[in-house]
């Protein structure tokens, strides 16, 4: 309803719940029920104040909604008494005002009695006491069931009206958008059109939809049952799909057909693994070359399958026999042959044989001391991997190669000896990547031996000036060669190498030996010792830089000996020594002592920066250096002793 109807005669009625038939009495006429009605409806107009009418009014509203309509209109009397000067004023004379009008009122209430009397004798009664009675106001009952009545009264009545519009209104669209408010009609478009709000439900439903009117235009159902249907009978005709009742009898009968073909499939499949059957070759659509696709697992590569290339390599050996054994089955054989001899004599035959002989699965592999916390598990140690040299040694055989990693490794035995041949392999083209920290000495005695791109020294921690401790000592016939390595004795007295004992001999190439003590120098050789030396330098020598006695046979090629505190070259007791393009210079001994019966093969273009003493000629074979001259302090000795300086 509207807000004029509300206001209304016939509204208040609804609100006080007063309908047509309680006011009409069931045995009054028509004109006595009109009348009747006209003098109720006026008596409660005049008797109903603001104060009934908001009760009224509030016994159709929430009861939280009523207790703060209360609450705000006492705060709002409070604040105006408060503030408002005039509000005093205005209550004394309200107050006087009040007096005065109930004087009157009493006078004229007298008045107005005596005429009601006389009406009330013309109107039937129950007239007026009906509607009474309906006045929320004036039930007897308690204020809660009063309460609970109107609020039961006010649902009803809510619940009436709603059904009555919805029946009025309908469910048209435009019939519902024309009853709303303009503000009520605004908020709907709002959420309609210009902010709409929709919930993941909708999102995922339309999603859904999507996917199902897409799947609907894409894909034929009636071809795909087609070929759903052609594909079982194709599988029914291969025995890969069985439709069938069969009789319990014949169950375990079809369970062995089952494991049996299972079985067969499976060996089919393996099969196609081992011999590369499932590799087909196929053309790429955007670059148009071929690449290798396996059936089995959906692997694509662009190289040829290993498979493919060992299954080549084993034809290609049948048509040439021994010559053309792949390397796979070769390795496995050249694993059950000693490294040395039978290995190496294999090596020879072919080049095929010689790089099965050769495999790096053979070497063995020993781990810097940085790599410590890998070493310690041993389920982390790969096939023919060690901790330590030591290890490494150990399970050795003749002939193997033991390979050192960029890093440290320290040997603490006072004695390592290598009784058997062995190559150690360490970094070629830079020796300080590969350090081995001595505290003792490495003795070889094995008939053949080379070392590469290692670094031999003392550790600072155990440097002993007094100690007698080669880096070094080949002895006992032993063979070993090195190329590009460091040899570095500073730290103890004795000489950097000792080359001892018959047929005890090596070739190195690339050497440098520093850092030997007083006692021997860099490099000593003795007791029938051999050593050929190329493009290595002795440097930095406490005592002598080359010292050969008791029959030693040396070569010297292309070498530096230098800055040593002793003599550079120092032959003894019937030592033969060979020298060649050799620069021996800023040795503080000189360049050379040669005792008696000691031979110096001729000389070939060396170089030397001293003189022999005043008259004695330069030595053949050496040349100056800047021309400079040098008189000689040492007394020299004819019969014993002959130094030649120059």
């Amino acid at each position: 309803r509207g807000t004029k109807d509300v206001f209304s005669k016939g509204g208040l009625r609804d609100i006080l719940g007063v309908s047509e038939d309680d006011v009409q009495l069931s045995n009054g006429s028509e004109a006595e029920i009109k009348e009747g009605n006209l003098l109720v409806e006026a008596e409660n107009e005049q008797n109903m104040s603001t104060e009934q009418m908001e009760r009224a009014m509030a016994s159709l509203e929430d009861e939280d909604d009523v207790k703060a309509m209360r609450g705000a209109q006492k705060e709002v009397a409070e604040e105006l008494e408060e503030f408002d000067e005039a509000v005093q004023t205005t209550k004394d004379a309200e107050g006087e005002d009040a007096e005065n009008q109930d004087a009157d009122s009493r006078e004229s209430q007298d008045d107005d009695d005596d005429d009601d009397d006389s009406q009330n004798e013309e109107i039937k009664k129950g007239s007026r006491k009906k509607p009474k009675k309906k006045f929320p106001m004036k039930s007897n009952s308690s204020p809660t069931k009063q309460s609970e009545n109107q609020e039961e009264t006010a649902e009803e009545e809510m619940e009436k009206e709603f059904s009555a519009w919805q029946s009025k209104i309908g469910i048209d669209a435009s019939t519902i958008e024309a009853s709303l408010s303009p503000t009520e009609r605004y908020g709907l478009r709002f959420r309609e059109v210009i902010n709409p709000f929709y919930s993941m439900f909708y999102y995922s439903e339309q999603q859904r939809m999507g996917e199902a009117t897409s799947m609907e235009e894409e894909w034929n159902v009636e071809e795909i049952e087609q070929e759903k249907a052609e594909e079982e009978r194709r599988a029914m005709e291969d025995g890969d799909l069985l439709v069938t009742h069969p009789k319990p009898e014949m169950l375990p009968r079809q369970r062995q057909l089952y494991i049996r073909e299972r079985a067969r499939l499976r060996a089919e499949k393996l099969r196609r693994k081992l011999t590369g059957g499932n590799w087909s070759t196929k053309i790429d659509g955007t670059s148009n070359q071929p690449f290798w696709y396996n059936s089995d697992t959906g692997e694509s590569i662009w190289d040829k399958p290993k498979v493919l290339v060992e299954a080549e390599a084993d034809e290609f050996a049948h048509q040439k026999q021994w010559n053309a054994v792949p390397l796979k089955p070769l390795v496995h054989i050249m694993g059950f042959l000693l490294s040395y001899p039978d290995r190496m004599a294999c090596a020879p035959v072919c080049r095929n044989w010689c790089a099965g002989a050769n495999h790096f699965s053979f070497v063995r592999h020993v781990l810097p001391i940085e790599m410590n916390p890998l070493a310690m598990d041993d389920s982390k140690l790969d096939h023919n991997h060690y901790r330590s040299i030591s290890d490494a040694l150990d399970a050795s055989l003749p002939g193997d190669t033991i390979e050192l990693g960029d890093g440290h490794y320290w040997l603490n035995d006072p004695y390592l000896f290598v009784n058997i041949p062995l190559r150690i392999i360490g970094d070629e083209n830079d020796p300080s990547h590969v350090v081995v920290e001595l505290s003792g000495t490495i003795v070889w005695k094995g008939q053949g031996g080379w070392m590469e791109g290692v670094t031999l020294r003392r550790p600072r921690i155990s440097s002993n000036a007094k100690a007698l401790k080669h880096t070094l000592q080949i002895q006992n016939g032993g063979q070993f060669d090195m190329f590009n390595c460091v040899l570095n004795n500073e730290g103890s007295s004795a000489s950097v190498a000792l080359v001892s004992n018959a047929n005890s001999k090596g070739k190195w190439k690339k050497v440098e030996i520093k850092g030997g003590g007083q006692q021997g120098g860099g490099i000593l050789v003795e007791d029938n010792g051999t050593i050929e030396m190329i493009k290595c330098r002795i440097v930095s020598n406490h005592g002598d830089g080359v010292t050969c006695c008791d029959t030693t046979f040396v070569t010297l090629r292309d070498c530096e000996i230098e800055d040593n505190a002793g003599v550079g070259i120092s032959l003894m007791d019937s030592s033969h020594a060979c020298i060649e393009r050799t620069r021996v210079v800023r040795n503080n001994g000189g360049v050379m002592v040669k005792r008696k019966n000691c031979v110096c093969d001729p000389c070939i273009d060396n170089v030397c920066d001293l003189t022999l003493a005043k008259g004695q000629e330069v030595v053949p074979g050496f040349r100056f250096v800047d021309g400079v001259e040098y008189f000689d302090q040492y007394e020299n000795d004819a019969d014993d002793n002959q130094m030649l300086e120059s």
